[in-house]
């Protein structure tokens, strides 16, 4: 006859002996699973080395009016420096040539495509599109690059392509190009760069609602979006993404990366909490040798949040020594976020490299308006 408190005994014993073998072969499977080393995601993540002439594409959403008896192309004579309505989207074709120096941007319609930017095709989409055409892009990852004071159509698209180019970015980049440059094309013209920053500060106002449009769009993407904003950009990015931080919970961008941001400190420090809310962290980028925020200082009668200040839950660093001009002349120290100090440290913050640990980078002194300093 079968005993069978001892088979159920038996049964009970074996079950435990398999949950706990099963235990110790997971155990065993996670010590003895390699993790993979920093450099195995970098590579990873590097798809294409961008170590040869690229033909990339340069996406755009503007606020800049068309001429309407222009040719359709990439063009400072297509999309102008006046404000138009509404948005409108599309792309260019940018050949990049390997042989540029780093933030150079040697243009030429005819020459050695190793040597010189050209632009090589443009594409116009409807908002949906658009939409969908960046998010068909198998990287997960986006730049939305905010140019300044004075920049034309042109330049803003082969900018793009020249800072996706050389920090390797595997993702789409796009730039928010509104209508900053002079109205009057003239030398006579280009002389009084005071009208044409006061037209520029108009539309840059006029251009928030636009942005604000723009960013619940790139929502539908459900792509992580990182924010590059130089200059007077800042006029038209910080208010809006305030707005957003305000009324939102939810980190709605990765990186907020801020250059000389030409925005008064006073009003910044208002807005940083804000700003903290809608980002995953935010890097500012200041330089009190910057000339033109000096002469911002001056026409707008307030200290600007690019000449460097502390502000609390913020990256602040200090990049004078990188791009100071000798005794104060010879440049306007306005253009560094462009060049290869700057764009060393972009690559490491967007790997999510804590800014303490990243290269180049040292603890400013307590007393210093800064927190931290990029090393010469």
């Amino acid at each position: 006859m079968i005993d069978r408190f001892t088979v159920g005994t038996e049964i009970v014993f074996m079950k435990n002996a398999f949950i706990l073998l099963y235990f110790v072969s997971l155990m065993s499977f996670f010590i003895n699973c390699e993790k993979p080393s920093v450099g195995n995601l970098i590579n990873e993540r590097i798809q294409n080395p961008f170590d040869t002439t690229q033909s990339l594409d340069i996406y755009f959403a503007t606020t800049r009016d068309r001429h309407p008896m222009a040719m359709k192309s990439c063009s400072n004579s297509f999309y102008t420096s006046n404000k138009g309505e509404g948005l409108r989207f599309g792309s260019c074709q940018v050949n990049v040539p390997a042989h540029h120096a780093i933030g150079s941007l040697d243009f030429a319609n005819l020459g050695s495509k190793d040597k010189f930017f050209t632009f090589l095709d443009s594409k116009e989409f409807e908002e949906h599109d658009f939409i969908k055409q960046v998010s068909k892009s198998s990287q997960n990852e986006i730049i939305l690059f905010v140019h300044g004071f004075n920049v034309g159509f042109e330049e803003s698209i082969l900018r793009a392509s020249q800072i996706k180019y050389d920090m390797k970015f595997q993702g789409d980049i796009i730039v928010f190009t509104w209508p900053a440059g002079s109205k009057d094309e003239s030398l006579l013209g280009q002389f009084f760069i005071k009208d044409t920053y006061q037209s520029n500060y108009k539309d840059a106002l006029a251009s928030r609602i636009n942005f604000n449009e723009f960013i619940n769009a790139l929502e539908k993407t459900k792509k992580k979006v990182h924010i590059i904003v130089h200059s007077m950009g800042h006029q038209i990015a910080l208010p809006t993404l305030s707005g957003i931080g305000k009324n939102k919970s939810s980190k709605i961008i990765g990186e907020l990366i801020l250059n000389a941001p030409d925005y008064d400190s006073k009003e910044f420090y208002e807005i940083v909490p804000n700003l903290i809310q809608v980002s995953e962290r935010v890097t500012l980028y200041c330089s009190p040798g910057d000339n033109a925020l000096l002469a911002s200082q001056k026409v707008n009668g307030g200290r600007r949040a690019g000449m460097c200040s502390r502000y609390s839950g913020i990256d602040v660093i200090n990049v004078n020594e990188v791009d100071d001009p000798v005794m104060g002349i010879g440049g306007l120290g306005h253009g560094y976020y462009s060049s290869r100090p700057i764009l060393t440290d972009i690559y490491q913050v967007l790997l999510g490299v804590s800014v303490e640990k990243r290269l180049f980078i040292r603890k400013s002194g307590s007393g210093n308006s800064e927190a931290y300093i990029l090393r010469k």
